[in-house]
């Protein structure tokens, strides 16, 4: 009887064991499970854009936040940063909650060795630009496009021109009159003025490392590649103090426009008005 009770025993120790071991090969399966979940879901702090930047935006404060991300969420050329995105442009729109991405971010002079006072400029090879046929010709950056920061180097523009035209005395005789002159100009080059120097604020955030948002580039100056007959179009134009304006095309676009230059006959006869009479 002892010696059955004793095997009752020592079968019931036996499967204690078996399920006490059973249980910590689960346990430590489980813990395995997890600590690889853990490592899948690794995270990574990226830029996001908090709120819509348009294409050729100069990105500011306002325009970005940071986020945690999965690290196999992250694409290639994601900017870690805040600081590295403040002050440059974005060559694509970038929708709320995208990540920015370095590849579409084109360089200002936040990111440039240049010092504060200097112009900002960008190295270009202007013998390989303009070869044989083309001339460099700069403009002053008093267009609205220009003003607002709105064009980039290579991209392609055309010229506006109006002037005033004293004409013979009859009715709707002279006046101004605004042509489509010039077209397809590639923009070589843009030079900015020298950014303001930071407050003493921006200074000390900058000492302890916080980002500071830089005021936006103003541009001064656009080299254009232009035939040397234009150019001398173009001189005129500008010793004339004639108005030019400049209207942006997409780059791969070379078609010559035929446009018909336009004064108040033309208006008149088009909208179904009687002209003034001539300006003397």
């Amino acid at each position: 009887m002892n010696r059955r009770r004793g095997t009752l025993w020592l079968l019931a120790g036996l499967i204690l064991a078996l399920l006490a071991a059973g249980l910590s090969y689960y346990a430590l399966q489980q813990g395995s499970q997890q600590t690889a979940e853990v490592a899948e879901e690794a995270m990574q702090t990226v830029v996001v854009a908090s709120q819509l930047i348009n294409e050729r935006a100069v990105i500011r404060l306002a325009d970005v936040s940071t986020e945690e991300r999965p690290v196999e969420e992250v694409p290639s050329g994601a900017v870690f940063k805040t600081e590295d995105v403040l002050g440059r442009i974005a060559s694509r729109a970038v929708a709320p909650g995208d990540i920015l991405l370095t590849q579409n971010l084109v360089e200002s002079f936040s990111g440039t060795e240049l010092e504060p006072t200097e112009p900002i400029t960008g190295a270009i090879n202007f013998d390989q630009a303009l070869g044989e046929d083309l001339v460099a010709f700069a403009v002053p950056a008093t267009d609205l496009l220009s003003s607002e920061g709105i064009l980039l180097p290579g991209d392609l523009v055309d010229l506006l021109f109006s002037t005033d035209v004293i004409g013979a005395e009859e009715e709707g005789a002279g006046g101004k009159i605004s042509i489509y002159a010039l077209q397809g100009l590639e923009i070589l080059q843009i030079i900015y003025q020298p950014p303001p120097e930071p407050t003493e604020e921006q200074k000390k955030k900058q000492k302890e490392g916080e980002a500071v948002e830089l005021p936006p580039r103003v541009p001064k100056t656009l080299i254009l590649a232009i035939e040397p007959q234009d150019a001398v179009v173009l001189k005129y134009a500008i010793d004339a103090e004639t108005p030019i304006d400049l209207v942006l095309r997409a780059k791969d676009n070379s078609e010559e426009f035929e446009v018909d230059a336009v004064n108040i006959n033309t208006l008149s006869e088009r909208y179904n008005f009687n002209a003034p009479r001539p300006v003397r």
